[in-house]
């Protein structure tokens, strides 16, 4: 067996983990890939947050002979799936749209960051612009048609070349890239109803680090017959895995008000609903006050 040189890493970071890393993402590679994969020797490892592979460096002549084939340029692609089938709740963007699905290519606008990695998204985090036709992947053979009945969530595709002079991770070897994507958590208008003794006649929400307002929106049934009175944040949230919100319940008394719930739970990424704002329906995390 001969030395393993890197030859190119990917690595998914998510805005609502605290750690800011996507766990739990398998990498599939596509037939193509597969098959340098296993002609070429190549080592592909799971990382935390992604996938790292690794050429051997005696069998670099085998990979050149595919790069030489594929007109210079040897192209690693991956379908993505996540094991939390939850993750559509806490991301950003929607990840379905419509024949779409979300490709990164760092041949495709790709850019350095700065410190060597290179951000596969258009822009900063993961947008609208990512989404590429599916039909024009199967056309590259990505993708296949029984993909559409369990697409993946997204798609990569690393292109590496071999190393000229000192452009190599080794003197003799090909250009490393080490890549990256950036997804943002969700944002909501955080939702809270007040029932019970919590619906008292004058409650206010006060944020404890003076970011956010809340406003009253009324009082609403819920079913069994239970009135609640409702407050909605003016300004869209993240919805975290562990949010630093600090919302308080009070009511009117001497100095500030009296301190009905000292933390009001922060926002669930397993209770979103829709609501209407100014004719358009968006996106709110509801939760439930009842002391």
């Amino acid at each position: 067996m001969g030395t393993f040189r890197p030859l190119f890493s990917v690595s998914v970071e998510h805005g609502y983990f605290t750690d800011g890393a996507w766990k739990g993402l398998d990498f599939v590679p596509v037939p193509a890939t597969m098959k340098v994969i296993n002609g070429a020797n190549v080592l592909v490892r799971p990382t935390k947050n992604g996938v790292a592979a690794f050429y051997d460096e005696s069998r670099s002549d085998a990979l050149r002979l595919y790069a030489k084939d594929a007109n210079g340029a040897l192209c690693f692609s991956f379908k993505i799936h996540a094991k939390d089938r939850t993750f559509a709740n806490y991301t950003a963007p929607d990840m379905r749209s419509g024949n779409a699905v979300l490709y990164f290519d760092n041949r495709e606008g790709a850019t350095d960051s700065g410190d060597g990695k290179i951000r596969l998204s258009k822009e900063d985090s993961v947008s609208e612009k990512d989404f590429r036709d599916f039909d024009s992947l199967i056309a590259k053979d990505i993708l296949c048609d029984r993909d559409r009945r369990v697409p993946p969530d997204f798609v990569v595709s690393v292109c590496v070349e071999p190393g000229v002079g000192d452009d190599t991770s080794t003197a003799s070897g090909w250009r490393t890239r080490d890549c990256f994507i950036r997804f943002d958590a969700r944002r909501a208008y955080w939702k809270y109803h007040l029932l019970g003794n919590m619906n008292r006649s004058n409650p206010f929400i006060v944020d404890l680090d003076n970011r956010v307002e809340f406003e009253f929106c009324g009082e609403v049934m819920l079913p069994g017959d239970r009135p609640a009175k409702v407050f909605r944040s003016k300004a869209l949230i993240p919805v975290l895995e562990k949010s630093t919100c600090r919302f308080q319940l009070r009511e009117p008394g001497p100095g500030t008000g009296k301190v009905l719930v000292k933390r009001l739970p922060v926002a669930s990424e397993s209770r979103l609903g829709m609501d209407v704002i100014d004719g358009k329906s968006v996106i709110v995390a509801e939760s439930f006050i009842n002391c």
